[in-house]
């Protein structure tokens, strides 16, 4: 089913409330909005992008593949734009990336042609921009940070602390394998990591889903 300029409004209107109407009024003439499924593969390595990802609903990851496994980048969510498709975009590059759906989500396709059309006209776009690679770029800090300075035991907490904060909810539905990828670690250490954590009382192991007790705290 096709998405009306209206509906693509209504979009940006309750997800970018900062951009300007006549950003708003841009994008929905020209943009596309697309549904993907859980567990969808939104963009791979290798792939040349022609649009930029605004993410209008749900929450996603972003990550690379190598030979050994994923390297967990950052997650994006609804008011979120992907900065790496940004840049592969506007330069008629190849995705760097992978992005995955981990739910139901909704996301906003801007041509390049579109976007350089707003980076000549727009100062709000162009702050906009700014502002999108300062904050992936904070996220990317934080990953390298917890890998390089932190222990695993105080990154586990950190990762199940802002999980439950980022869906607000106690109830996680994720694997140790899931887990394990995120954290560049293995999952029978992010097992026995977390099997420690339930004999403490922080949170009970389910299948594929934990439960988070009141204790859970970031580690800093």
């Amino acid at each position: 089913m096709t998405t009306t300029q209206p509906e693509i409004t209504d979009l940006l209107n309750r997800n970018f409330p900062l951009l300007p109407g006549s950003v708003k009024d841009l994008i929905g003439q020209s943009a596309s909005v697309i549904t993907t499924q859980k567990g969808d593969t939104i963009t791979r390595q290798g792939q040349l992008l022609r649009n930029a990802i605004l993410v209008a609903e749900g929450h996603m990851k972003v990550y690379r593949e190598g030979p050994e496994g994923e390297i967990f980048m950052y997650y994006l969510e609804a008011g979120h734009a992907c900065a790496m498709t940004f840049v592969c975009a506007q330069g008629s590059e190849l995705s760097g990336v992978m992005i995955t759906a981990l739910e139901n989500s909704r996301i906003i396709l801007l041509p390049l042609a579109v976007m350089d059309r707003l980076m000549r006209e727009s100062h709000e776009w162009n702050h906009f921009v700014v502002n999108t690679y300062r904050a992936r770029f904070d996220n990317l800090l934080q990953a390298f940070d917890g890998v390089v300075f932190k222990k695993l035991d105080q990154r586990l907490l950190d990762y199940l602390h802002d999980h439950s904060a980022r869906i607000n909810s106690r109830t996680l539905q994720i694997t140790h394998q899931q887990i394990a990828d995120d954290l560049h670690s293995t999952r029978e250490a992010v097992s026995r990591l977390l099997k420690s954590m339930e004999q403490q009382g922080l949170l009970a192991i389910n299948r594929n889903s934990l439960l988070l007790k009141t204790g859970i705290v970031r580690a800093d």
